[in-house]
């Protein structure tokens, strides 16, 4: 399976790069024998609707689609690319399921953005992000509150997201809309391309 994996990544000019699930121990192993490092680890956080905290604000603003102000705060702050631009505009205007946009504006401009789809009665949650100028604010729980609102009225009876293990302040942010369950762990194995 590695061989077929890392001659694919070859024929695209590409390192191979592996996700692994904290329940796949056996891969690291191999992976440490072939010369992958680790890099980054993300956690996947669950909670029942009825476990989440409830924060009603007229100052976030849901919509079904994102607006073009949406998309460009969301760019900006992720420092998105012209190749990711297109990619996250299409990935956004293909999901399936009953989608949510969210943002909080400071001094006439977006400053916090999420969006949220539900799936067979799960709100998942994606794209968190808060401009940096606008930080320890409270504007991300605000529009991640507005997406679970959203999803209460909506009839959504549990919510889930992942979040970045080493980001401290954005588990403290989950953990205080009460999402405590943790799910699953996961990282990556990235082999570097010979020179």
């Amino acid at each position: 399976m590695l061989d077929a994996a890392e001659s694919f990544y070859a024929s695209h000019g590409q390192a191979p790069l592996f996700r692994v699930p904290g329940i796949a121990a056996e891969m690291e192993t191999a992976l440490d024998r072939r010369g992958y490092q680790t890099e980054g680890g993300s956690i996947h956080l669950h909670a029942a609707i009825d476990e989440l905290a409830e924060f009603r604000n007229e100052q976030v603003a849901v919509s079904p689609t994102p607006s073009e102000d949406w998309l460009e705060a969301r760019f900006h702050m992720g420092g998105y690319d012209d190749a990711d631009r297109r990619i996250f505009r299409d990935m956004t205007g293909l999901i399936a399921g009953e989608k949510a946009f969210a943002s909080c504006e400071r001094y006439n401009e977006i400053a916090a953005v999420a969006y949220g789809v539900i799936r067979d009665g799960l709100l998942v949650v994606e794209s968190v992000g808060t401009d940096g100028r606008f930080r320890q604010q409270g504007l991300g729980r605000r529009t991640v509150a507005g997406l679970i609102d959203w999803a209460r009225r909506a009839g959504a009876s549990a919510a889930c997201l992942q979040v970045v293990a080493d980001n401290t302040p954005a588990r403290a942010l989950y953990a205080s809309l009460g999402f405590r369950r943790e799910l699953y762990r996961y990282h990556y194995r990235r082999k570097a391309i010979a020179a």
